[in-house]
């Protein structure tokens, strides 16, 4: 059934931006606008909407003479916004602690099983949904609500880069094993535990996005896409938006 421009717009976007969340989508990746606007049965229009969005929130670059591409990782800015979550997510933790309820820990347990049913089934793509989900049904139990703001905000901007589970997939099972202790920690109220865990839990997968990218050899959207020298990537222009 034929959508309306609005909902095909919205569409279009989501498809895009999810797709370089989970990773099908690469950094420095081209977005071929006449193809992906034929596999979606839409005109280019919707498509060149959706990439105009996405390059104001960072997702892609523009490029002329190679159009849209996918932003290349920020690995400072991710390791700056994953060092405040570190620390602001174990505090979380510690204050959530005496304040989490039987209720609440049996509904992370069920979360964990979840994250480890997918990981059998190789349904690697919604396991940064459910990680999201176990992690702030933690920090939700601390009263702060500030706290547990500030936290959502840095989730929500942490999103323009794609899950650790899209390119470290082995830090999965080990997130999965690393949450039961946390649980236990939050079940049998040692909050001390329960801190050192979750920073530690932290700073795994901050190291393991690291190590992915001091391994990856990722050119520059340049040289990826025009096998030329690199050029200073610019915004979008009037005329092709």
């Amino acid at each position: 059934m034929p959508m309306v421009a609005k909902t095909k717009n919205v569409a279009v976007y989501e498809k895009l931006r999810q797709g370089i969340i989970k990773g099908r989508l690469k950094p420095g990746q081209r977005i071929v606008m006449g193809e992906l606007a034929k596999k979606m049965g839409a005109s280019e229009t919707p498509v060149r909407e959706a990439i105009r969005r996405l390059e104001s929130e960072g997702y892609v670059i523009f490029t002329p003479h190679a159009g849209a591409v996918v932003s290349q990782i920020d690995g400072a800015a991710l390791a700056e916004i994953y060092l405040i979550r570190i620390a602001l997510e174990a505090l979380a933790t510690r204050l959530a602690s005496p304040h989490i309820d039987e209720r609440a820990i049996d509904s992370l347990a069920r979360k964990n099983q979840e994250m480890a049913t997918a990981i059998q089934r190789g349904q690697y793509e919604s396991l940064g949904r459910m990680n999201k989900e176990f992690h702030l049904r933690i920090y939700r139990a601390a009263p702060y609500p500030h706290l547990y703001k500030m936290i959502c905000d840095l989730w929500d901007t942490f999103e323009r880069w794609p899950c650790v589970f899209a390119y470290v997939p082995e830090r999965a099972a080990a997130s999965v094993e690393e949450h039961r202790k946390i649980i236990t920690a939050l079940r049998t109220g040692d909050v001390d535990r329960a801190d050192v865990l979750m920073k530690e839990q932290k700073e795994r997968a901050l190291k393991a996005l690291q190590s992915y990218l001091a391994k990856s050899d990722q050119p520059s959207v340049a040289m990826a896409e025009t096998g030329k020298g690199r050029r200073r990537p610019q915004r979008m222009p009037r005329t092709a938006r």
